[in-house]
């Protein structure tokens, strides 16, 4: 037990409310002065020290701005080559994993905690992350198949598509609870819609199309997510991110074009349009000491256009720069 120096009734007094005040425990306290944390709350009580909530609220502001020092420090030390890593597509996860190998006296909960508060965009972990290219692209095959009306075509899919393929679907989907017959009935129209390509090399699918068909399907089937679960086929998102664009995805898969969509968001506003647009919504957000996010950006488009001033929507800016996180990193450098 530590103690504390000789002191008067009046100065042992007079120390314990100004040790309370501080935020200081009422245990921590008693045990320095060899007494009760009942008997130190009575004594305060009667001085007029500081009242229970108020010292919780000191001692809060202690812990928190012990903890902004650490942070603080933390991105002195780290801060740029932490941002350094994130410019190159890299989850936070990740790159705290980076730096602990190479600085092993890093505190890696205090940089998940620095590094999660700061102004650094890190990619994050998707679908895209999860899947294979060969799986994503399955998921087009599959609802082109499945918007041409195509039945299954084990047969095909039996010969054509690659085990590692055939392997990876059916543990995705029985994740998600599908049947062995959904499986099945998937593999086979994954099948019919490469055969059914070969012969009609014009068939295409639009992103819209692709939406609305997914989200049926998945409702369908009775698909789930839950944790360890990812729902497939992949978000038109996930798949533009991954290929830089729907049609730069579909060509990538040796399927026609679609041409009803619009080239990558361009057509109403030019390339540093979007630019501007992100830079001007990041000032913004930053005098008023917040982060800058998707949502917090559709709410300031739509000020924006009260005020008759333009900017394309949050949807666009996917579309431009493949994410929120590719738009931020875009005008920051």
């Amino acid at each position: 037990m530590t103690t504390t120096p000789e002191l008067s009734r009046e100065e042992r007094d007079a120390a314990m409310v100004e040790r309370y005040a501080d935020g200081e425990t009422l245990d921590a306290i008693g045990q320095s002065f060899g007494i009760t944390r009942e008997r130190v709350r009575q004594i305060i009580a009667k001085v007029g020290g500081t009242s229970a909530e108020e010292s919780r609220k000191n001692r809060l502001a202690v812990r928190e701005a012990a903890a902004t020092n650490a942070r603080n420090a933390f991105m002195a030390e780290y801060g740029e080559l932490a941002r350094q890593i994130a410019n190159r597509g890299v989850t936070r996860p990740d790159a705290i994993e980076r730096l602990k190998a190479l600085f092993p006296a890093m505190d890696a909960e205090l940089a998940e905690d620095a590094l999660r508060t700061s102004t650094i965009v890190f990619d994050k972990s998707l679908m895209e992350d999860i899947f294979s290219k060969e799986a994503l692209a399955a998921g087009v095959w599959y609802l082109l198949g499945s918007d041409l009306g195509l039945s299954p075509d084990r047969q095909w899919a039996a010969v054509n598509l690659e085990l590692s393929l055939i392997t990876e679907l059916r543990a995705v989907l029985e994740s998600a609870e599908a049947t062995t017959d959904d499986v099945s009935t998937i593999l086979g129209v994954i099948g019919a819609a490469q055969k059914h390509l070969t012969e009609n090399p014009g068939a295409s699918i639009t992103t819209n199309r692709y939406h609305q068909l997914r989200g049926e399907l998945i409702n369908a089937l009775g698909l789930v997510s839950r944790q360890g679960a990812f729902l497939w086929p992949p978000t038109g998102q996930t798949l533009m991110k991954r290929f830089g664009g729907w049609n730069e995805c579909l060509v990538a898969m040796g399927i026609g074009t679609a041409t009803k969509g619009r080239p990558k968001g361009l057509v109403k506003f030019t390339r540093e349009d979007y630019d501007q647009a992100v830079a001007d919504y990041c000032l913004f957000e930053e005098e008023l000491g917040a982060k800058a996010t998707l949502l917090g950006y559709d709410a300031w488009v739509k000020k924006e256009i009260a005020e008759s001033r333009k900017r394309p929507s949050g949807a666009s800016l996917r579309n431009v720069y493949g994410s929120w996180s590719e738009a931020l990193r875009a005008v920051q450098g």
